[in-house]
């Protein structure tokens, strides 16, 4: 099958600056790793709406969350446009709020099948405005996602925050875009206790870098795509912050004990192998936290082995 890159450089929802430069991180390391990722696939790079970060800040609780309503859509649509023409996107960002419009867009495209999605993080990014402790909506896609609200309100967000929360919501398809049961955490193993609350509440499967180092990555796949069994399209959001901090810095919120290079490539080439996997981000490669380009060169080497399994699919 045909492979395409979307570059999706909206830093709109991190903490620090630099994810945006996500994409030429990775151009920069197949240069001078002699790579040829970029003569493999086409690139559409997506008009980003970065510059609102250099205006008044109207919503406390979730940044700049106004910069995001047409990125989202646009990407989104860029996504559902290549995946119902039996494209594969890899959608390379940005920060990890770009999720909101790369599984809208799988869903779209899903139709009436459930979207299973497999989020590869150190983060559980379950937070709304109403219980974020920092406002950075990269912390809050999947609970825009799956539509879910935690009664554990701690903040008391402007209306006109929670009108532009509602409509990211209906980007695509109106209201959630995946249940509970069809969510997989792997790598998790920092967040807060409004997020685990929802995690116990809706009982989302959860895979810990211990319990992936004690089965194997390779037999992690197999119970994820068989937990996932009910699912006719898969979406796969690899978070780079997933990988142990001494692999590199690159990345805005790095978290130790993470994956090593080998598990994570296990771990997406694996799961990209199965014919209902439909898209994969790459998110949060923050070239202006890092010494060298290292995570951009790790993530290149993760990616590399994707290209030969997807076309001949």
């Amino acid at each position: 099958m045909e492979v395409r890159l979307i570059e999706a450089s909206s830093e709109i929802g991190a903490g620090s600056r630099g994810a945006s430069m996500g994409m030429a991180g990775l151009r920069v390391a197949a240069w001078k790793l002699g790579s040829e990722l970029f003569g493999h696939a086409e690139e559409s790079i997506l008009r980003n709406e970065n510059d609102v970060l250099y205006e008044d800040d109207r919503s406390p609780n979730a940044h700049h969350i106004d910069g995001l309503i047409r990125f989202e859509s646009d990407l989104a649509y860029e996504v559902y446009r290549f995946v119902r023409n039996g494209i594969f996107p890899i959608v390379v960002g940005g920060d990890h709020s770009i999720a909101i419009g790369s599984v809208s867009g799988s869903k779209m495209a899903a139709g009436n099948e459930r979207l299973g999605v497999v989020w590869i993080d150190a983060h559980a990014d379950l937070h709304t405005p109403l219980t974020t402790p920092s406002g950075n909506v990269h912390g809050m896609p999947l609970a825009l996602l799956m539509d879910l609200e935690n009664p554990e309100r701690k903040n008391d967000p402007v209306i006109y925050t929670m009108d532009q929360w509602d409509r990211l919501k209906k980007i695509g398809d109106d209201g959630a875009k995946l249940l509970p049961k069809d969510l997989v955490f792997i790598g998790l193993r920092d967040y807060e206790a409004e997020e685990r609350l929802l995690i116990e509440q809706h009982g989302i499967r959860v895979v810990t870098v211990e319990e992936l180092r004690g089965k194997g990555a390779k037999a992690v796949v197999a119970e994820t795509l068989a937990h996932l069994k009910d699912c006719g399209r898969l979406h796969i959001s690899f978070d780079v912050d997933s990988l142990d901090p001494s692999i590199s810095v690159g990345t805005g919120t790095p978290v130790p004990n993470g994956l090593f290079v080998d598990e994570a490539t296990d771990l997406l080439t694996g799961l990209c192998s199965d014919p209902r996997t439909t898209t994969l981000d790459v998110v949060e490669i923050n070239p202006a936290l890092d010494t060298g380009n290292a995570m951009a060169e790790a993530t290149l080497g993760i990616l590399e082995p994707l290209w030969p399994l997807l076309r001949a699919r």
